[in-house]
């Protein structure tokens, strides 16, 4: 695990998953092209993460709705 993954910030259920996914927040952020230690690249790293959960549980909601 990178050290830079200790800074990454509370996240839900939903949001811990995808970042998992990415294989950790260091990863996650470098993905999107952002820093983890720049705090403005980290906030927006985390609407990112926020708005990609938002997605994942309207999709599970539709999915549960069929």
């Amino acid at each position: 695990m990178p050290s830079t993954d200790s800074l990454q910030p509370p996240l839900t259920p939903t949001e811990r998953a995808i970042c998992k996914s990415y294989g950790g927040w260091t990863n996650f952020m470098a993905s999107m092209g952002l820093k983890p230690w720049d705090q403005e690249d980290a906030d927006e790293g985390k609407a990112i993460i926020a708005a990609f959960a938002h997605d994942k549980e309207e999709e599970d909601k539709a999915k549960q709705n069929k």
